[in-house]
């Protein structure tokens, strides 16, 4: 294992969830807009999906084949975003930003950045991709040549991804315990908010003017996205590396570090309900259709759970740890990674594994979905994966 693949496994003891890599009724955004956000239109414009985090997709499943697979230079944690052409643009941790073509992998560009990336990138309407780096800058490129329009700087590094408001703000957490509203234009900062420890978790953005994020402090925020004046805060009891997903109803979904899940209320911050699963958990939520949320533990296992009750249906068992968020497609089907170097697409309504795929590494990342099914994912192998 090389040093910096050792630097990278050992810091997430400490911050689960950085970069990892959605109820009755719900239904799936026909576009990763589904909270009016500035986010371009595409079926996985950001980490999750679009700005509620769901994690659902439009397409329908994969069989597992290998389209393609794209060699970087570095382990590829962080998880991918589709463009509008479909491009595949997705970090390395050999300082990289990728633009892939999604027919065959080949690179249409690269940019350069001051350190490793775990961070997934977000693509904003008018063409921007922005990202976060270990050097503590969020980029701002453009998505057809790679060349920067603006980087702001954060006191420490940045692991977690950013999301888009709809008028364009980028939201995104740093190591320096803030979380930054900037615009999106210029890199501006409109405000911070100061946190406990550092913030691996990517927003959700609602449509009731407020931002969720949860921060190694053990606390989930809500923020007026304006101001970025505190609503409520919660305790989970355990650091909540996780990035929230919003429900339709308004319901908060996060997974926390003390081995829970916890539906909130998204105006109140109340608890509905808490569900310990295991003794520690980073994978973030996906919400599915037919009432269930899907998660990963650190207990190499990945857990249906009534969004209504809490209790657990099923659970599958993996041979290593799930670092990564699941993505579900139209058809139900389940893809989440493991550390065991698999991609698992699992029947959402049994647990039951459909197909799994061997890749070169530990599986972090958060599989995207393009709207005719295919799957995007990285490994730390350093490898970036299409699977049909």
């Amino acid at each position: 294992m090389s040093t910096e693949h050792y630097h990278l496994r050992s810091i997430v003891t400490v911050m689960a969830g950085c970069a990892l890599p959605a109820v009755i009724g719900f239904a799936p955004a026909l576009h990763s807009t589904e909270t009016g956000s500035g986010l371009a239109r595409t079926p996985w414009a950001k980490f999750r999906g679009g700005s509620s985090n769901t994690g659902v997709a439009v397409g329908s499943g994969a069989v597992g084949v290998k389209k393609w697979s794209y060699m970087t230079g570095g382990a590829v944690s962080g998880s991918p975003a589709i463009g509008v052409d479909g491009t595949i643009f997705i970090g390395s941790t050999d300082g990289n930003v990728y633009a892939l073509d999604r027919a065959n992998g080949s690179k249409k560009w690269a940019y350069k950045t001051g350190a490793s990336i775990q961070s997934s990138p977000a693509l904003g309407v008018d063409g921007t991709v922005y990202i976060g780096s270990w050097d503590g800058f969020l980029y701002a490129l453009d998505s057809a040549t790679g060349k920067p329009k603006w980087t702001f700087h954060t006191g420490n590094g940045i692991y977690a991804s950013p999301a888009i408001g709809s008028d364009g703000t980028v939201y995104v957490g740093s190591e320096d315990d803030s979380m930054y509203a900037l615009d999106g234009a210029t890199g501006a900062k409109k405000w911070a908010f100061k946190t406990g420890n550092i913030i691996c978790s990517c927003p959700a953005i609602g449509l009731n003017g407020l931002i969720y994020f949860g921060s190694n402090d053990n606390f989930v925020y809500a923020l007026q996205a304006e101001t970025g004046a505190k609503k409520w805060s919660y305790d989970t009891g355990g650091f909540v590396g996780s990035s929230p997903a919003l429900g339709p109803d308004g319901t908060l979904y996060v997974s926390s570090g003390s081995g829970s899940v916890y539906a909130l209320d998204g105006e109140t911050g109340s608890q509905k309900w808490q569900r310990k699963v295991v003794e520690e958990m980073a994978s973030s939520p996906a919400l599915g259709r037919n009432g269930m949320i899907y998660v990963g533990s650190w207990a190499n296992s990945v857990y249906a759970i009534s969004s209504e009750t809490g209790k657990v249906k099923w659970s599958f068992k993996t041979r290593d740890h799930v670092m990564s968020s699941p993505a579900i497609t139209a058809d139900g089907t389940v893809y989440v990674g493991s550390e065991d170097h698999n991609l698992y697409a699992l029947n959402g309504e049994s647990g039951k594994a459909k197909w799994s795929f061997m890749t070169d590494g530990k599986v972090w990342t958060s599989p995207a979905v393009g709207s005719d099914g295919t799957i995007y994912f990285g490994s730390w192998g350093n490898s970036v994966y299409a699977l049909r």
